[in-house]
């Protein structure tokens, strides 16, 4: 149970391609299960990236906690490369439709989610693990016209990718878990029912949420859509100047609009590893943040600049810090899932109790699971879980050295792209 407290809280081959794709990105609306939302929300989305050459197949890619489409943008653009014939599809789930994104083509983004409302939706309650995959069968239905379907999941993505195949597992061609498995976080019947007392307070279970007494939506330990939203309001904004100062609010400390915009995420300085990326190294004078320890890493903070401002420095590490401000935010679509069901969560970790028809079953394909050096499943025996869920399936694990949780989707050398093309060569 601390495990997940602490989620919450922090949130191979050397086929590595240069980006030398050209094409376009089409976002997809495609409707989806039926609930009392309505049919203007029963829809999730997608990102495609077009196959390159004569058409094989489509990979869907689902995010992780938080995530939305655009984590998989730098992956998307090499793999189209890497895998000839091969579309891309990222999926956005269903809440991402309730964004407000009209902040992103104001004149100033930032002001405009400065005073963001946090709204109620609280049909929330009722958006989890089975809608979710009526919404992904319905999305890899559309994908299956054009050949066999691939999935693939990162992080709790990874969960929810197993999921399917045993939910409706004839329907894709092979399965693949980007530093997730099947089952990361689990949850007794009483503790999903009736919630638990954690390490850092209470989190609600089913019946206070279907009471309305909990939010419907991920809202605690300083995750909310306010955050989300401000985060990509200053990332959009960087990409457009890199190196103006940032606005007052940014940092505290004078910064270019680049350094204020990556110590929230860069792994030196964030206290959250599971949102962290390695993209470089602040000019700023640095001090030990005393509450990292209390999680047992060392973090660093930044104290001032060293000199009129902080700046930031691309030191070669496995993420290039121009192109992450780049695929983090958009008018359309962005890195984050502002209202993470609450609900969603809830019933992946205790999905025996959601939906009991969920059984162990052995896959008719392998499954690649690759885990990051540094991120959330450093080694194989993190990934037993596999085995157990799909029992008599070839396995193929591999761990990718010196990447972070988010690096293994956003790495400028592109680590998992080989390995994931040689997977889709081998799909029938």
């Amino acid at each position: 149970m601390r495990i997940w407290i602490v989620l919450l809280v922090l949130l191979g081959l050397g086929l590595a391609q240069p980006l030398r794709w050209n094409g376009q990105s089409e976002y997809r609306a495609i409707p989806g299960a039926s609930t009392a939302a309505g049919t203007a929300l029963d829809r999730s989305y997608t990102l495609l990236y077009p196959a390159q050459g004569t058409p094989r197949g489509t990979i869907v890619f689902v995010p992780g906690f938080l995530g939305g489409a655009t984590n998989f943008d730098a992956l998307a653009r090499r793999l189209v490369l890497a895998a000839p014939g091969w579309s891309v599809w990222a999926w956005d789930r269903r809440a991402n439709g309730l964004e407000d994104r009209q902040g992103f083509t104001t004149a100033d983004p930032w002001a405009y989610y400065q005073n963001y409302k946090l709204p109620d939706f609280p049909f929330l309650k009722d958006w989890g693990l089975r809608v979710h995959l009526e919404d992904l069968e319905r999305v890899i239905d559309q994908a299956r016209s054009a050949g066999p379907v691939v999935l693939a999941g990162h992080s709790l993505g990874a969960s929810l990718a197993s999921l399917f195949a045993l939910y409706r597992g004839e329907k894709i061609s092979g399965l693949i878990l980007l530093d997730g498995a099947p089952r990361l976080i689990p949850l007794t019947r009483e503790q999903y029912l009736q919630g638990s007392e954690g390490s850092f307070g209470r989190l609600a279970g089913l019946n206070e949420l279907l009471e309305g007494k909990a939010p419907p939506y991920i809202n605690a330990f300083g995750l909310n859509l306010a955050g989300f939203a401000q985060a990509e309001a200053q990332a959009f904004m960087t990409a457009q100047n890199p190196l103006a100062d940032a606005p007052p609010g940014w940092a505290p400390f004078r910064a270019s609009r680049l350094a204020a915009a990556l110590y929230r995420v860069d792994e030196r300085y964030a206290l959250s590893p599971i949102f962290a990326v390695s993209v470089g190294q602040a000019t700023g004078r640095e001090g030990i943040n005393l509450l990292s320890l209390v999680v047992g890493s060392l973090i660093y903070t930044i104290r001032g600049p060293r000199g009129s401002r902080v700046e930031w420095r691309d030191n070669g590490e496995a993420t290039d810090p121009m192109e992450f401000i780049g695929m983090y935010a958009s008018p359309t679509t962005g890195f984050s899932e502002w209202f993470f069901p609450y609900r969603l969560s809830l019933d992946i970790s205790a999905y025996e109790v959601a939906m009991p028809e969920l059984k162990p079953r052995a896959l008719p394909y392998p499954v690649l699971a690759l885990g990051a050096g540094r991120g959330l499943l450093p080694q194989e025996s993190n990934f037993r879980s596999v085995g157990e869920t799909f029992p008599n399936t070839r396995t193929d694990i591999r761990i990718l050295p010196n990447l972070t949780h988010l690096d293994i989707l956003t790495s400028r050398n592109g680590d998992a792209v080989g390995p994931i093309a040689q997977y889709l060569h081998g799909v029938r």
